[in-house]
């Protein structure tokens, strides 16, 4: 029991510290596509960072099989759906809300599960879901007023349940024994060459020489490789092997709340009351999530032990 619990935590860490990088590559992405494509930024991302598992892990890429290979495509490519259907939403609606409509797989993801897999979500599953949407909601639409864009909308909440199908499709393949590092691979590489197939459709028509990197954007791309794609994926994958959907999703959903904190440290946004007010809504649902708080159920159980 004790080792359970300490695999858990290990899982959790290392989920916090994806979310945690990937709310530091808001700002940095922002900044980075102004001057270079998003979908060619995206590609670099991907492929240079499968490379560089592929090398790291080079004896597990040389004994890669059919099945696992299939899995890590299956993964990838929802992925790649995921990140395209953000971006282009991007475009059409505000980045506040944008984050915010990306991090409502967070309630998506117990549902899916039922859905497909016919597991019940329980009931503090919902309640933790529910209010993590709350507060991510009050931190970041704070400030926005413009109406609703059925495109950028739409399409970024069509984003949010290809995101979820990720996290689910981790935990389902992890859980039948196919090894992650792996899938990990296929799963990085394809989304690199999926969305740089997007990039040469859309955005590089007459190739790369449409615009020029600087040494600041270089820097840039490499953090977003190494320290926002490589990592983050690795320890999303292998936080998985620890952790449950519900968690995960609670978790992973806390990436466009960083975003807000770091906007606000390096880019001075200013930190209003219903910012803060969210924040301490969203910690509530993290603990009613990870300290598993069946407070309805033993509510429940106490008062039919009374009856009987």
């Amino acid at each position: 029991m004790e080792k359970s619990k300490k695999l858990n935590l290990i899982g959790v860490l290392l989920l916090f510290s994806a979310t945690i990088v990937w709310g530091s590559s808001f700002f940095i992405l922002k900044s980075t596509i102004e001057h270079v494509p998003a979908f060619y930024v995206i590609s670099i991302r991907f492929l240079i960072a499968g490379i560089g598992l592929g090398l790291i892990f080079w004896k597990k890429t040389r004994a890669m099989d059919k099945k696992t290979f299939w899995r890590g495509v299956i993964i990838g490519t929802v992925l790649a759906a995921a990140y395209a259907t953000q971006t282009i939403g991007l475009k059409y609606t505000s980045p506040g809300k944008n984050a915010f409509l990306t991090s409502s797989y967070c309630i998506m993801c117990p549902f899916i599960v039922w859905l497909i897999y016919k597991v019940r979500p329980k009931l503090y599953h919902v309640v933790s879901a529910i209010l993590c949407l709350v507060g991510i909601g009050l931190v970041c639409l704070s400030g926005v007023n413009e109406g609703i864009s059925f495109l950028g909308d739409g399409l970024t909440l069509i984003s949010a349940i290809f995101f979820a199908l990720q996290i689910i499709f981790i935990d389902r393949y992890q859980g039948q024994g196919y090894d992650s590092i792996k899938m990990l691979i296929v799963e990085v590489v394809t989304v690199g060459v999926l969305i740089m197939f997007l990039s040469l459709i859309f955005e590089l028509p007459n190739g790369i020489s449409t615009f020029a990197l600087n040494g600041e954007q270089i820097w840039k791309i490499l953090y977003l490789t190494v320290v926002c794609t490589l990592y983050a994926q690795f320890a999303l994958i292998f936080g998985q092997r620890f952790t449950t959907v519900n968690e995960a999703s609670i978790i992973l959903c806390l990436e466009s709340v960083f975003g807000t904190l770091f906007s606000i440290i390096f880019t001075g946004e200013y930190l209003s009351i219903t910012v803060i007010i969210g924040f301490v809504v969203i910690f509530i649902a993290m603990m009613i999530s990870e300290l598993k708080l069946d407070l309805f159920e033993k509510f429940r159980r106490k008062s039919k032990q009374k009856l009987n």
